[in-house]
């Protein structure tokens, strides 16, 4: 006997496209409460006055931002930081759903090796952190929302409490612990006066103009060399060159590492840290007449 045939469906019937697979995490369910909860809205013209006056909800807000070019994205975020300023509440959690995106990928840094107790501890302190740094920092230079999470991946990921490494008083070392050069006196040597002050950034022009010609997968880039010179060899600190440079501290503080771990490299190729001597000339006597 012939099995039933299954009933033919409506031809207007069509399957349901997939579900998104809900985020459980505590950044997914902030992200949640502000997608279903809050019914906040932004006018498009405040963000940008070209565009049709339409009201975006938080979604779309984000979308809308996403797309945006920088000036436009830090004219929004500059809009949406002042309005949690002064209204607080919802306000807050409406921009932690539209930062949602970035500061997840923040945590899947944060937590890839971590227990869940602590995972969700740092996707707190990370929300925490975006919101003391929308509340705090200087809404007027550009790059808005990359200082914003960069601040909070900063603090939530302890970057700040890092200790330095420890300093050994060498005047408290015994004498047969005491490093010493294989010439001439360590003391003297390690001196930095006025005259080797100019050659050390005689060596680091050569290496960047090096670099730039000769080794192009090792190029160290005039914003980086300004940040090597200006806090390894005039002493400034990162936060104030970067403020001048503008760029983020952390910002700041990677590009300087990768540019010192190159020239780290270049430092022991002898015809790039020496200049090229200079030979006398030599006379040629006619030899001696017996």
């Amino acid at each position: 006997m012939l099995a039933p045939h299954p009933p033919t469906p409506p031809p207007d019937s069509r399957p349901e496209p997939p579900r998104r697979r809900a985020d459980l995490t505590v950044l997914g369910q902030i992200e949640a409460q502000a997608r279903t909860r809050i019914t906040l809205t932004v006018p498009s013209n405040a963000i940008d006055p070209d565009t049709p006056p339409t009201l975006l909800p938080m979604v779309d807000f984000r979308l809308h931002v996403m797309r945006a070019p920088g000036h436009v994205r830090d004219r929004a975020w500059r809009h949406l930081a002042e309005t949690a300023r002064a209204h607080r509440g919802d306000w807050n959690l409406y921009a932690l759903g539209v930062a949602y995106p970035k500061l997840r990928t923040q945590a899947n840094k944060l937590t890839a090796y971590l227990a869940p107790g602590p995972a969700a501890q740092a996707h707190y302190t990370l929300a925490i952190e975006f919101l003391f740094a929308l509340h705090r920092l200087d809404l007027t230079t550009p790059q808005l929302f990359p200082r914003l999470t960069d601040a909070a991946y900063t603090h939530a990921s302890g970057r700040k409490r890092q200790h330095p490494p420890p300093i050994y008083d060498l005047d408290a070392l015994p004498d047969d612990r005491i490093p010493r050069a294989e010439y001439g006196n360590p003391e003297h040597d390690a001196h930095l006066n006025d005259a080797n002050q100019e050659t050390v950034h005689d060596v680091l022009d050569r290496l960047v103009a090096h670099t730039d010609t000769r080794l192009g997968r090792q190029t160290i880039s005039d914003t980086q060399a300004t940040l090597i010179r200006r806090t390894y060899l005039n002493g400034e600190t990162i936060r104030a060159v970067a403020a001048d440079l503008h760029l983020s501290e952390p910002s700041a503080s990677k590009q300087r590492t990768r540019a010192a771990t190159t020239i780290a490299k270049l430092l022991g190729r002898h015809g790039l840290t020496e200049p090229t001597p200079t030979r006398p000339a030599t006379r040629h006597h006619p030899p001696e007449q017996r």
